[in-house]
């Protein structure tokens, strides 16, 4: 092979070298420009419907779902979604509208369901919240979520048998369930109760009954934080007896025994 050839061989081998090295960098982007193009143009929709609502832009995520509701003026969630957009923004009787739209296009879409009974929770009518949480579990009896809703709701109306049966029950369903928070999606949720101290004192009571240390001892030094006289009584009442070595719930009634006073919580087994 003489110069010339070697020389053209040479130029050949680097031109190629050199095209793949652009095409190594330009085919993800191509590959993801013809996955954005294959994309169904709704689910598209719906996605950025999904991000305004995560960024709280309520309006904007009603504007959203309301585009996607003129292809499918039936989808139980997109009308879930508006009415919980409505409710982040205050506006009560529009979600009301919009939970009922949606429990109505799927009559076995809980979701909805809770919400409603959600809109009542909030307007302190916990009688009618009870009926809604008790048609959503009735729907689904799986949903930690809402025995946790129907659990306040039975507090609130001082109904503590009733209220602690529903937390044992969201508590063997997803042992967690007290820690989450489904604001954000798209079963709503609400843990406004009265009197904290009493409140946090029987959950404490609840996490001894199934030997959980940790969760009762966070709650028994809530329930002291808020000023409940009745903590040291912890180290007496049967139903800490799992509990009650723990070190960590030691500690609290260390720090409760000086404010021991007369008197007893509701059980909330009797």
């Amino acid at each position: 092979m003489n110069v010339k050839s070697l020389m053209r061989f040479a130029w050949t081998f680097l031109l190629f070298g050199f095209s793949v090295a652009v095409f190594a960098q330009q085919s993800p982007s191509s590959l993801d420009q013809s996955d954005n193009s294959q994309r169904n143009p709704q689910d598209q929709q719906t996605e950025r419907a999904r991000i305004l609502m995560a960024e709280k832009r309520y309006a904007a995520a009603i504007d959203a779902y309301q585009d996607l509701l003129k292809n499918q003026p039936k989808n139980a969630p997109y009308l879930n979604s508006i009415g919980i957009a409505y409710l982040n923004m205050g506006n009560s009787p529009q979600a009301k509208k919009y939970f009922e739209r949606s429990a109505k296009a799927d009559k076995k879409y809980s979701s909805a369901v809770n919400n409603l009974g959600m809109i009542w929770y909030q307007q302190n009518n916990y009688r009618r919240a009870i009926r809604e949480y008790q048609r959503a579990i009735s729907i689904d009896p799986a949903l930690a979520g809402v025995h946790v809703n129907l659990a306040f709701a039975y507090y609130n109306t001082k109904k503590y048998p009733l209220a602690f049966a529903e937390f044992h029950k969201a508590l063997e369903l997803d042992p967690h369930a007290l820690e989450r928070n489904d604001r954000g999606g798209s079963m709503m949720q609400d843990r406004t109760v009265a009197n904290h101290g009493l409140f946090f004192f029987l959950m404490a009571r609840e996490y001894a009954q199934q030997g959980d240390a940790e969760h009762c001892a966070a709650y028994l030094r809530k329930s002291l934080d808020e000023g409940y006289p009745e903590v040291a009584k912890a180290g007496s009442d049967p139903t800490f007896k799992k509990v009650v070595d723990d070190p960590g719930v030691q500690g609290v009634l260390l720090l409760a025994a000086p404010k021991n006073s007369k008197g007893t919580a509701p059980s909330s087994t009797s």
